[in-house]
Formats: structure tokens, sequence, C-alpha cells
């Protein structure tokens, strides 16, 4: 009886093992994904404080941060840069955060009570270029919208950018 009990746990256990690594499918084939074509994330940034037009737009236009399918990072600059090429470990984290983010909804209920400075909208673009708004507000006080922002602003070549 005793034989058994211990078999049976062993099975299970090994059946449970298997069925957790079994039903793992988070590879992510970079190169395939990487074939695509377009905008994958476009953080764009907007100013909140009172300010003429001209200012504004000129604000704005340095605010915008795009990652492409293909791995290229771009942080709109006054040198006019053409995207840098990430790292396949930058590249999949990017790819991790808008892709949990849809599948969650993580930051539907998510503010930040602040009045001034900037706010910032993060949009996912699928394989065919539908747009998905993962986040639209202050991002002041959450570690995993800055860490998206930084990783970009990271790809910047004039080095005034600023996540």
């Amino acid at each position: 009886m005793k034989n058994t009990v211990k078999l049976i746990s062993l099975i299970m256990t090994a059946a449970l093992l298997f069925g957790i690594a079994g039903c793992r499918n988070d590879k992510v084939d970079i190169r395939e994904l990487q074939k695509n074509k377009g905008v994958m994330l476009e953080i764009r940034g907007n100013p909140q404080e009172a300010m003429p037009l001209e200012d504004y737009q000129a604000v704005c236009f340095r605010m915008v941060q795009t990652v492409y399918y293909d791995g290229t990072a771009y942080n709109a600059d006054s040198l006019n840069t053409p995207g840098i090429k990430m790292t396949d470990e930058d590249y999949l984290k990017i790819y991790n955060f808008c892709i949990d983010n849809i599948k969650n909804n993580k930051f539907s209920n998510y503010s930040e009570d602040v009045c001034d400075g900037d706010t910032y909208t993060f949009t996912y673009y699928d394989v065919n270029g539908n747009p998905t708004v993962i986040y639209d507000g202050y991002c002041y006080d959450n570690k995993e919208l800055q860490d998206i922002k930084e990783i970009i602003s990271n790809y910047s070549l004039d080095g005034c950018y600023e996540a």
C-alpha cells in the first residue's frame, strides 16, 4: 500500500511538471517577429502646461518614441536620425510588455494624481497595424512604464532625450 501511494504521488508529480512545462509557449521567435512591418509600440508625450501653440508643437515632436517590429527604436530628435537597432533582450522586453498588457489590461484602472507635467500615451500596434492603447496618462510613479520609456530612450543618438 505504501509503495502504491508513493508511485501514484510520483506519477502525479511527473504529470503536473510535464503539463506545466508542456503548456508553456513563451518562446518568441524574434527573427520571425521582426519580419513584420510597421510600428509595434509608440509612446507619445503630451505636455500639460500652458504654452504658445508653436512651442507646444515643437515639444510634442520631441516627445515621440517608437519601436518598430523590425527591432528599430526611434526617438524623435533634432538630428532626424534614423532608428537604432535594439538588442534582442530590449526588444523582447518591449514586446512582452505590450503582449502582457494587452492580455491583462493591467493599466485600465491606473492613474496618478498629478496636475501638470507630461502625460504619455502608450499605443501597441498588432502585426496588422491595429492600435490598442495600453495606457494614457501620467506615469511618474509607475516603474514598469518608466522602464519601458527608459529602454527606448537608450537608443537616442543626440543624447538629449529624457525618459
